[in-house]
């Protein structure tokens, strides 16, 4: 799965991940196939988590004030 993580769209990502978690809910596998899925989930989870954090450098980045500092975006309104 760790190599097929690094291959995929964000998008691609967060839509595996949402179907292990419906998958898990169901109530549906065995055990092993929860722990199984659930591992899986984490590792997509691991990913998305890194994208974002690197998109919201970028962003950072990019809004920059005309005297060089960094003005910070609230994400959140």
């Amino acid at each position: 799965m760790k190599e097929e993580v690094g291959n995929i769209k964000f998008e691609e990502a967060l839509e595996k991940l949402e179907h292990i978690v419906r998958r898990i809910e169901g109530g549906q596998l065995t055990l092993e196939e929860t722990m199984k899925e659930f591992t899986k989930g984490i590792e997509l989870y691991n990913y998305c988590l890194k994208v974002l954090n690197e998109a919201e450098g970028k962003i950072k980045m990019i809004v920059e004030k005309e005297n060089g500092e960094y003005n910070e975006i609230d994400f959140t309104t």
